[in-house]
C-alpha cells in the first residue's frame, strides 16, 4: 500500500498521494464512510477502497471539491457512492473537458499508467448552493461554497473538531491560485479569518494543528491578494497593459518563489483582467493560459 494513512481526528483518516503533496481523506463512523477528493493514481485509489474495505468502512459519499482535473480521479471507483459538488461543477468540467483529459494524460503518462481513454468526469447526484449538511454515521459536516480558486470551489467543517478542509486554500506550498476571481478569493480567505479552526487540511501541503501556522497562512495569503490588488488598480487606473503590472508586482514576496513564480505571473494576468485592464485580442492571459 502505497498510501499511508493518519487518523487526524476520530472521525477523519488523511492520506498524502505520491504528486502534487495532494491529501485525500476518509470520514467515517460507524463504519459509514464518505470520500474527499479520492485520489490520484490508480494505485492509490484502490489503496482508499482498501483501507476502508480493511476497517469495514462502507463508502456511501464522495465529495469532490471542486472541478480541477487532480480532484476527479477517483470517485468512479466507488460504485453506487453518492457524488457531491456544488452546483457551477457540472458547467465548469464542461467548460474545461479536453483541458482536464489533457492534463490527466500527461500525469499518466509521467507515471506510466495506460490512460482510461475518453476520462469523463463524474456527475454529482447531489449539488450545493451555499452551505449544506452532510451526516456520516453520528458525525455531521458541513459543506460550503468557497469560491476564488475555482468558481465550484467547496471545503468541508466539523464544527465538533473545529477542522477545516480547505481544498485547493491555505497551502504551506502553494500562492493563492487565483483561477477564478479575486474577488471572491479575497471574501474567502475573510471568511476563513473569522472561523474557529484548530485544524487545517490544506488540498495540497502539510497538515497543520498549530494555531500561530494556521493564523500565519490565512493572514499571508490574505496579505499577498491584497498586495496583487493594490499593485494591478495602480496600473489599470492609468492605462498601463499587463506587462506593466507583471513589473509592478514582480519585486512582491511570497512563498516558495521558485516553484510558484508563473503562478504569480498568471495571478497579476488575471487580476489586471478582473479591474478592468484591456487584453490584446487573440492573446490569452491569466490562467486560461494553462489551457
Amino acid at each position: 500500500m502505497s498510501l499511508q494513512f493518519e487518523a487526524v481526528t476520530p472521525h477523519l483518516w488523511t492520506a498524502k498521494c505520491r504528486g502534487y503533496a495532494m491529501n485525500t481523506g476518509i470520514l467515517h463512523d460507524a463504519g459509514h464512510a464518505a470520500l474527499i477528493d479520492p485520489a490520484l493514481l490508480p494505485d492509490e485509489v484502490e489503496d482508499i477502497a482498501a483501507f476502508c474495505e480493511a476497517l469495514q468502512l462502507k463508502v456511501e459519499t464522495v465529495v469532490i471539491t471542486h472541478h480541477h482535473w487532480d480532484h476527479l480521479l477517483g470517485a468512479a471507483r466507488f460504485r453506487g457512492a453518492y457524488v457531491v459538488a456544488h452546483q457551477a461543477y457540472i458547467a465548469q468540467t464542461a467548460l474545461d473537458l479536453e483541458q482536464t483529459r489533457r492534463s490527466i494524460r500527461r500525469c499518466y503518462e509521467a507515471e506510466g499508467v495506460a490512460p482510461a481513454v475518453p476520462f469523463d468526469p463524474p456527475m454529482p447526484d447531489q449539488t450545493v448552493d451555499h452551505i449544506i449538511g452532510l451526516t456520516i454515521g453520528g458525525v455531521h459536516v458541513r459543506l460550503f461554497h468557497t469560491p476564488g480558486h475555482a468558481r465550484d470551489h467547496l471545503s468541508v467543517y466539523d464544527p465538533d473538531a473545529a477542522c477545516l478542509w480547505a481544498g485547493d486554500l491555505l497551502s504551506d506550498l502553494e500562492i493563492p491560485f487565483v483561477s477564478d476571481r479575486l474577488d471572491a478569493f479575497e471574501r474567502t480567505l475573510g471568511m476563513f479569518a473569522a472561523m474557529e479552526v484548530h485544524l487545517l487540511v490544506p488540498g495540497h501541503g502539510n497538515v497543520t494543528r498549530d494555531p500561530a501556522e494556521i493564523r500565519r497562512r490565512i493572514e499571508a495569503d490574505r496579505s499577498y491578494l491584497s498586495e496583487l490588488r493594490t499593485g494591478v488598480e495602480a496600473v489599470v487606473l492609468v492605462g498601463g497593459t499587463a506587462q506593466a503590472a507583471v513589473a509592478a508586482c514582480a519585486d512582491m514576496v511570497f512563498r516558495n518563489p521558485g516553484e510558484n513564480a508563473e503562478s504569480h505571473v498568471m495571478n497579476v494576468e488575471q487580476a489586471f483582467l478582473e479591474c478592468g485592464g484591456s487584453a490584446s485580442a487573440g492573446v490569452p492571459l491569466g490562467w486560461s493560459r494553462e489551457l
